[in-house]
C-alpha cells in the first residue's frame, strides 16, 4: 500500500500507523480509548484495519474489492499483525440483492463457521465490542450490527454526507439512542452535508 498519506489522513505517533480515515474531531476522541481488550468488527478495510489490530485485541474485517484485499493482507503480514486479524473478501457491490450481499454483512457469523469447522478446538468469538461501518452496503451493517451484533459502540463514516452516504431508515433504525456526529471543519465538496463520522453508543440512550 502506498505511504503516502491522502487528505485528511494522519500518523499516529504513538504507534508509528496511519489512524482510521475519519474526521479529525472523531479521532480525537477514539484515540484516548483503551481498546486492548476490545474484538471490533469492520467493514471496509483498509490501513485502519492495521491501526484497529494494533490498538485491539481482535479485529474480524471484510471487504468487497479482492485486489485492496490482498494489498491490506499484504500490510498486515509487514507488520506481522495476521494472528489477530480474521479478515474475508466478499465480491459484491452497491445494490446487489443476492447472498453475496448477506455473506458480507453477516462476515461475523460465517467466520465463526469457519472456526467451528476448521478448528474446533478453538472457541468462536461470542461478542463485538466496536462495530465498524466504513464499506459498502452501509445501511445493512449497520443494522446487522444493531440488530444481531449489539456492540457497545457502533461508528459510521461518512454519515448522512453528500454524494457518499445518504439514507433516512438509518435515523429511523437508530433513534433514541446516543450519537456523537463529528464533521470535518474544512471538508467543502457538499451540498450541505460535509463528512461526518459518527460514534453511537447503543447501550445509552439519547
Amino acid at each position: 500500500m502506498t505511504t503516502e498519506l491522502c487528505e485528511w489522513q494522519e500518523i499516529d505517533e504513538g504507534t508509528g500507523i496511519c489512524f482510521p480515515w475519519f474526521t479529525h474531531p472523531c479521532l480525537e476522541v477514539i484515540k484516548k480509548w483503551d481498546l486492548s481488550d476490545k474484538v471490533i468488527m469492520e467493514w471496509g478495510m483498509g490501513l485502519s484495519t492495521v491501526w484497529w489490530a494494533i490498538k485491539s485485541k481482535l479485529v474480524l474485517s471484510v471487504d468487497h474489492d479482492l485486489n485492496w484485499f490482498y494489498r491490506v493482507s499484504d500490510e498486515l503480514k509487514s507488520f506481522s499483525l495476521e494472528g489477530k486479524v480474521n479478515s474475508g473478501c466478499v465480491q459484491t457491490h452497491e445494490g446487489d440483492i443476492s447472498e453475496g450481499r448477506d455473506t458480507y454483512v453477516k462476515h461475523f457469523e460465517i467466520n465463526n463457521q469457519i472456526i467451528k469447522k476448521q478448528f474446533p478446538d478453538f472457541s468462536p468469538v461470542s461478542k463485538v465490542d466496536i462495530a465498524v461501518v466504513d464499506g459498502i452496503h452501509r445501511y445493512e451493517c449497520a443494522e446487522y450490527a444493531v440488530k444481531v451484533l449489539k456492540p457497545e459502540i457502533l461508528i459510521i463514516d461518512n454519515h448522512q454526507q453528500d454524494y457518499v452516504f445518504i439514507c433516512p431508515k438509518l435515523d429511523e433504525l437508530l433513534e433514541g439512542v446516543r450519537m456523537e456526529r463529528f464533521i470535518q471543519p474544512d471538508h467543502e465538496n457538499h451540498e450541505g452535508r460535509p463528512w461526518a463520522t459518527a460514534i453511537f453508543y447503543l447501550n445509552e440512550k439519547a
